[in-house]
């Protein structure tokens, strides 16, 4: 397991060859599909609308992998390293 240091919230500029909404709309019209970090971990996103907390009603990507939530990211978290919690979604991000 790699460990990457903690860079806080919304740090870092990241590549990302779509926009957040393209990003969402191709996630909804393909739910389930298979993707692979830069890394070679398969992974699977699901977009919706956030629930509950800070971000409610706000579009959200979640990014599971071995069946577990490993980040998500939000509109403001788009093209950063990180996302509001601090988590490293850019290995994420740029697969889509």
């Amino acid at each position: 397991m790699v460990v990457k240091p903690n860079l806080g919230p919304h740090a870092g500029a990241a590549l990302n060859n779509l926009s957040f909404t393209r990003a969402f709309n191709r996630i909804m019209l393909a739910p389930g599909r298979q993707y692979v970090t830069l890394g070679g971990v398969p992974f699977i996103a699901r977009a919706r609308l956030t629930q509950r907390g800070a971000h409610e009603g706000e579009p959200v990507i979640v990014f599971y992998s071995g069946g577990r939530e490993k980040a998500r990211s939000y509109a403001c978290c788009w093209g950063l390293q990180t996302n509001c919690n601090s988590t490293h979604i850019n290995t994420y991000t740029a697969a889509l």
